[in-house]
């Protein structure tokens, strides 16, 4: 389930990507499961990423998930 308590902080102008309909970001697998299965069957691209944060108490990780209009097309230089 997604924390409606955190924190969102809205992207100016410059750091919005080309094409991105919306960028969110999850502490569990299961949400990222779910947002990507919405995506595919809506016919939308997607890109997920994941990333260390390290904290106090121990290192977690995170997703970025952000979800384009169209699907993404693979350039050679990232094959």
């Amino acid at each position: 389930m997604t924390d409606l308590m955190a924190p969102l902080t809205m992207p100016d102008a410059t750091e919005v990507e080309a094409g991105a309909l919306y960028t969110s970001y999850f502490t569990s697998v299961e949400e990222v499961v779910e947002h990507v299965r919405a995506a595919e069957t809506l016919g939308l691209g997607f890109r997920v990423e994941s990333y260390m944060v390290t904290s106090p108490d121990e290192p977690r990780g995170e997703f970025e998930f952000t979800l384009f209009g169209d699907v993404p097309t693979r350039t050679e230089s990232e094959a």
